[in-house]
């Protein structure tokens, strides 16, 4: 937006608020609902005006109309200080990010408490119309009695409870379409421009290769070059030869008409049904309370056989046995199926539909291009292995077709989740409670690879079927005791507690080739078995903790608290440690000097500093290491079934708890009857003792890894959250709000060894000074105009001078990798929204927002490669060298230089967006309208999810990498648009 546009919406927006306030409404009601207002916390629950630190809610109002198989992808924009990375596959788990990176090569995860239980599950088993309120603890003082979990945050889902008394019954029923969020990168689709494409790739090859001194000719003229190169491709879609398709001045040939042509990503990619069912029951008097749901859910991907599909029943129960003695129990059990749709490789059908020329048909075909079928009248598919037209085959993805594939193939995930949390609550005496809470998660998982014996490189060995199984489950017990005591004006509540959480997972997984029945999935149906192995492990976490809060007459607060844990990760003589938070908060508002302001309702200050620990050691594939002190081996057949033992990974009996040190002050401020509401946060995060790979002797050869703790890192920044109220009137409301976090991170040190040089880690350095995120490329140097040859950067010792210069080569190899100062960090993000409703109706929109950081578009420098693979390019094309536009921005593209395109600055690109997160328009019928249809209320409402995006590139989407790194291979984004009607009995 331009500069004068946003002073004309700023002004426009003074101007409204100014009218809004000058309505004199009462808000009393609002103001004491504003300081009840109780919030979910570690271990219980507080009025917000109580809390130290930084905690942030989403209520039920808030999460009620996403539409994600995970109830977290949804959130983006929402909650300050939180990012969300997700992926368009239905049901995935999202990656989140809370006030920035808490670790090298330890998990950033935050920990997730459901029902006041620590959850090891993913959250694509509990549909949003189920949980009451999600609560994001962000500081130490909030978090740090979760211990060593906690380091990176703390997400608390609490879920519904039977409340009023008598029966209530809600039921949510909604269906819609699923489409890809947005249009991929922009390259050729017809033939003829494929064909042109790369045929002046051979020509403009045969042109640079003779500038060069002694170069023998690849043909009788750079013309032929390139015909003879447009042979080479062997499928042609045109009623002429490729010797008459492209003349001699570059032409198209007027007179070839296309014969066939098939789309590969309308075949593909399609809308998908997405349909959802949610029923709420509660039954409340004064002893029982009770709430208990039923849900279904099957959201069909816009990626042809590709979903989610869950089916889920809950029953929550609060029991008062009598005056003293309470039973709390929360009981779900939920089935899921998830068919995926990301592969790896060429099969990937998000890179292959990408990068497949627009040529290449989908069906077989015969040698006059008629599509070939089978002897039940279904097509049959191209594998690109010489059995096309005219014996053609293809140089890209040979035996792959995805069309086909997804049809014939089967990669599902189906799950049996049981969440069992029981709590007993019992009163000593006054004041002095006791409770015992025991958790129960049990996991049974099957996976399914099955590869079909049609056609692909399955086929190749008479198809595949792979099965594997996991079990897990956790256990978790918790005593409580806390004593609340309040002498005069002064408040006390002491928690003290024990904590001891298992976990214990076994998996098996098998393969085997040879299916004698073409589409039976029973293991038994295969013949040969080509891979068996089976792995397990055990962790626990116990813990001892304490908590104080106090607080003098509503005005003065503090909280402290400690806990002492001990993880099976590390060895015995490490394996304790301590982490603590402290908190304080004064309510300015209610000092004397404020009491009779009618301009500032409320005012707190707040600061709070504590430490905790981070055990969550991930592996170089991403796992997580239970055994990080100890040795771990691989077991191999030397042959003729004889084992041998290989080092995989050596332990560490020295390595320690990464420990995490977080400082947090801030302020909330309502002025103008609550109004406008201001809370805003300084933090400050250092962690020290980073876990990562430690330097190894060259005798390793790369055989083993060894962890240690290498080195430190701070992240400080800011947050904010403001909302308003622009109208307030019996028919008339109208908010908006917006949050922002910025944030640097700084890495303050690390080993010696590397203090120099930095520590490469795959396109980013870490150094001294720098951050987790900093692009190490080589520099693109600009184009050679005389031939088109990329050019980049050197820094060399010249040997008369000895001192380093700086100079331009054209060979890639011999280019400088270079700190480029630049960062994948974003300089700020957030979200900002708007909410209208008017009599009945309601409309609510919420944005999300990226600034400032630089993200490396690695699908957009493959689309220009230089080698003969027929595989698709950029429509930019236009815009690299030819003898015909010598001052090109790109460097030449051929077909025999494969280092024009290689890494370099040259890709980098700003990774700011604007995303239109969600919309809600609904009307809520008159209630005498639905007491005669026997309801006691009817919502209808249409919602979208995921709708828009404004991004610096068309395909580019920065929201789908936490690195800025475009991923090839992953499921794009989709978006959601449903209609629903919610009824009330």
């Amino acid at each position: 937006m331009k500069k004068n546009q946003c002073k004309i919406g700023a002004l426009a927006m003074i101007l409204i608020a100014e009218f809004g306030f000058a309505q004199n409404r009462d808000s009393l009601a609002t103001k004491e609902q504003s300081i009840k207002e109780v919030v979910v916390v570690a271990f219980g629950k507080q009025k917000k005006e109580e809390i130290t630190g930084s905690v942030q809610s989403l209520k039920t109002k808030d999460i009620a109309n996403l539409q994600n198989g995970n109830i977290l992808q949804g959130i983006g924009g929402k909650v300050a200080g939180v990012q969300v990375v997700s992926s368009g596959q239905p049901g995935s788990q999202p990656i989140i990010r809370m006030r920035g990176i808490g670790s090298i090569n330890a998990s950033s995860d935050p920990l997730i408490v459901l029902d006041g239980i620590p959850y090891n599950g993913n959250l694509n088993s509990i549909p949003g119309s189920d949980i009451e309120s999600i609560s994001f603890l962000e500081d130490a003082s909030s978090n740090a009695l979760y211990g060593s979990r906690g380091a990176n945050g703390v997400i608390i889902v609490n879920t519904k409870r039977g409340k009023s008394k008598g029966l209530h019954i809600e039921a949510d029923i909604r269906t819609g379409v699923n489409f890809r969020s947005i249009e991929d990168y922009s390259v050729y689709t017809s033939p003829q421009d494929y064909y042109t494409a790369y045929y002046n790739r051979a020509r403009i090859g045969e042109i640079a290769k003779l500038t060069q001194p002694g170069a023998v000719p690849s043909g009788a003229s750079p013309h032929e070059v390139g015909i003879t190169a447009l042979t080479s491709l062997r499928y042609n879609a045109y009623n002429v030869p490729f010797s008459q398709l492209i003349g001699q001045d570059g032409t198209f040939n007027k007179n070839a008409q296309l014969v066939y042509q098939d789309n590969w990503k309308k075949l593909l990619f399609k809308p998908g049904l997405r349909r959802e069912g949610n029923v709420g029951i509660s039954a409340n008097n004064d002893q029982v309370k009770s709430y208990t749901s039923l849900n279904y859910l099957d959201d069909k991907g816009y990626l042809i056989s590709s979903g989610f599909e869950r089916f889920g029943i809950r029953s929550n129960l609060d029991y008062t046995i009598t005056s003293k003695l309470k039973l709390i129990s929360s009981l779900s059990y939920t089935y899921s199926q998830q068919d995926f749709g990301e592969t790896g490789g060429f099969s990937n059908p998000f890179q292959f539909a990408r990068n497949i020329a627009p040529f290449y048909p989908v069906f077989l075909r015969n040698d006059n291009y008629q599509v070939v079928y089978d002897g039940n009248g279904n097509p049959l598919y191209d594998y690109g292995d010489s059995t096309g037209p005219n014996g053609a085959g293809r140089s890209y993805a040979v035996y792959e077709n995805p069309v086909a594939n997804l049809q014939q193939d089967k990669f599902r995930t189906t799950s049996n989740l049981t969440n069992i949390n029981l709590g007993l609550n019992y009163e000593i005496i006054k004041g002095l409670d006791f409770t015992y809470n025991f958790g129960a998660y049990l996991e049974n998982q099957k996976n399914l690879q099955y590869g079909n014996t049609v056609g692909g490189t399955s086929s190749s060995v008479g198809g595949t079927i792979n099965m594997g199984s996991l079990f897990k489950h956790t256990l978790n017990h918790q005593q409580l005791l806390t004593y609340q005591k309040k002498l005069g004006k002064h408040n006390f509540n002491l928690l003290i507690g024990h904590e001891l959480n298992k976990i214990k997972s076994e998996g098996f997984s098998g393969s085997k080739q040879q299916l004698v029945l073409p589409n039976s999935l029973s293991f038994d149906n295969a013949v040969k078995i080509t891979d068996l192995s089976g792995n397990g492990y055990e962790y626990a976490v116990e813990g001892y903790f304490s908590r104080l809060l106090y607080n003098y007459d509503g005005k003065y607060f503090f909280n402290a608290n400690i806990r002492r844990d001990g993880s099976s990760v590390f060895s015995p003589d490490s394996r304790w440690g301590t982490f603590y938070g402290l908190g304080a908060a004064w309510n300015v508002a209610k000092e004397d000097f404020l009491k009779d302001n009618t301009v500032i309702n409320s005012l707190r200050l707040k600061a709070s500093y504590g430490q905790q620990g981070n055990d969550n050691i991930l592996l170089n594939d991403g796992t997580r290491d239970y055994f990080a002190y100890q040795d771990m081996y691989g077991i191999n057949n030397f042959g003729n079934d004889k084992p041998v033992l290989s080092l995989k990974k050596q332990g560490n009996k020295d390595l320690k708890w990464e420990t995490s040190k977080n400082l947090n002050a801030g302020f909330e401020l309502s002025i103008l009857k609550n109004r406008i509401n201001l809370n805003a946060d300084y933090f400050e995060r250092k962690v020290s003792d980073m876990i990562y790979t430690l330097p190894l002797p060259p005798s390793n050869a790369g055989s083993y890894i060894k962890y240690g703790n290498i080195g430190d890192m701070i992240n400080r920044g800011v947050q904010a959250n403001i909302s308003a109220e622009i109208l307030r009137s019996d028919q008339f409301q109208w908010n908006v709000y917006a949050n922002a976090t910025h944030y640097k991170n700084k890495i303050t040190k690390l080993p010696a060894e590397q203090r120099n040089t930095g520590l490469v880690s795959g396109l980013f350095i870490l150094t001294e000074g720098g951050d987790r995120y900093t692009y190490y490329l080589k520099e693109f140097a600009g184009i050679d105009p005389s031939n088109g040859d990329a050019l980049w950067y050197r820094t060399a010792i010249n040997p008369t001078t000895q001192k380093e210069e700086r100079t331009i080569t054209r060979n890639y190899k011999d280019a400088t990798d270079y700190n480029t100062g630049k960062s994948a960090i974003p300089k700020v993000y957030g979200g900002f929204g708007t909410d209208f409703t008017y009599k009945g109706f309601n409309l609510a929109v919420n944005f999300s927002y990226q600034l400032g950081g630089y993200g490396y578009d690695d699908i957009y420098r493959s689309l220009f490669h230089s080698d003969s693979y027929a595989s698709n390019y950029s429509t930019d094309l236009s815009k690299t060298w030819t003898p015909e536009n010598p001052n090109a921005e790109l460097p030449r593209v051929d077909l025999t230089s494969t280092n024009q395109n290689g890494n370099s600055t040259l890709y980098l690109i700003k990774s700011d967006y604007i995303s239109l997160q969600d919309v809600t328009l609904s009307y809520q019928l008159p209630d005498g309208f639905a007491q005669q249809a026997g309801l006691s209320g009817l919502k209808i409402y249409v919602t979208g999810n995921n709708l828009y995006l404004w991004s610096k590139r068309k395909g580019y989407d920065p929201r789908a990498s936490l690195t800025g790194v475009s991923d090839p291979y992953k499921y794009s984004l989709l978006s959601s648009v449903s209609l629903g009607f919610k009824l009330t009995f």
